[in-house]
């Protein structure tokens, strides 16, 4: 019967073509890694790796062993997980990293519940818009809204992240418009961060508009734009979960609300395949879900 620490190693390896890589997500030493590709290679007769001083790959044994792999370690994984919901006490460090907007807007309340729920838990936090590589930097979860999940990741869909056109409604009284076409006549704040290009998409009715804009302001932080539309110096597009308080109080108001705001994205919980077995993980993507869920 085939060790299952020697499974996971290959595994590892095969996710992240490194050794060292592998390694860093397992916690023990590149050298303990080599020894257990080299036995389990000597256990199959079989090479699975090719291996030069520059790359590593896998062989078309290594391709069919490696699916097999992930099937078996799934399955544990879920077994494991199974057992761990009938009597659970996460404790130890739990490292996240989050954008600041979604932190500040929105993870406040559910990280307070979390925390007192499970007392057992230290969270280091890390609010950054960088996409970091969650191997090297031994974190466990990284919340991110994006349109391609990373390659030898997990991701889990937390909620929907939609966008709205906005402005103050002082500032709305000063420009008329009548249609989308008349945007370019406004003084358009401009988020970087979302596209290299100064585009806004729009979609009405199943067709799809993009508009040219000569942004007045742009800035790769929404947050910063918020501000700038508070001070009724132009119109932005922001995410909705920032600007639920500014909607209901009026301080801004949707512009053009027959058109939808593109894209539509959503917020993943991105972990890597090792950290599945890890119940803090998994209790804490749940907290946040579900803090989501009620918040919209």
């Amino acid at each position: 019967m085939f060790d299952l620490q020697r499974l996971a190693v290959f595994a590892a390896v095969a996710d992240t073509m490194s050794f060292s890589l592998a390694a860093a997500r397992l916690d023990v030493s590149t050298s303990h890694v080599s020894k257990q590709i080299s036995a389990l290679e000597e256990e199959l007769h079989s090479r699975l790796l090719h291996r030069t001083t520059r790359s590593i790959s896998l062989t078309e044994a290594g391709h069919i062993f490696h699916q097999r792999c992930k099937a078996i370690l799934s399955d544990i994984a879920a077994a494991e997980q199974e057992v761990l919901r009938r009597h659970e006490s996460p404790q130890g460090m739990l490292r996240v990293t989050a954008p600041p907007n979604l932190a500040n807007a929105r993870l406040g309340d559910i990280v307070e519940s979390f925390m007192s729920k499970y007392p057992d838990i230290e969270l280091d936090l890390i609010l950054s818009n960088r996409f970091f590589d969650l191997a090297e930097e031994s974190i466990d979860i990284a919340l991110r809204v994006v349109d391609d999940i990373p390659m030898n990741v997990y991701a889990r869909r937390l909620c929907r992240v939609g966008w709205s056109l906005v402005g103050s409604p002082d500032y709305l009284k000063r420009r008329k418009l009548r249609d989308i076409g008349d945007l370019s006549n406004l003084d358009c704040l401009f988020d970087t961060a979302m596209s290299p290009r100064d585009m806004w998409i729009f979609r009405r009715n199943g067709q799809v508009r993009e508009i040219q804009v000569s942004p007045r302001v742009r800035c790769g932080n929404s947050e910063w734009l918020r501000q700038c539309a508070l001070r009724r110096m132009g119109v932005a597009l922001l995410p909705d979960f920032m600007i639920e308080d500014d909607l209901s109080t009026k301080r801004l108001v949707r512009v053009l609300p027959d058109y939808q705001a593109m894209p539509q994205k959503w917020l993943y919980g991105i972990y890597l395949p090792n950290r599945y077995l890890a119940s803090k993980v998994r209790l804490f993507l749940d907290a946040v879900e579900h803090g989501l869920q009620q918040a919209a």
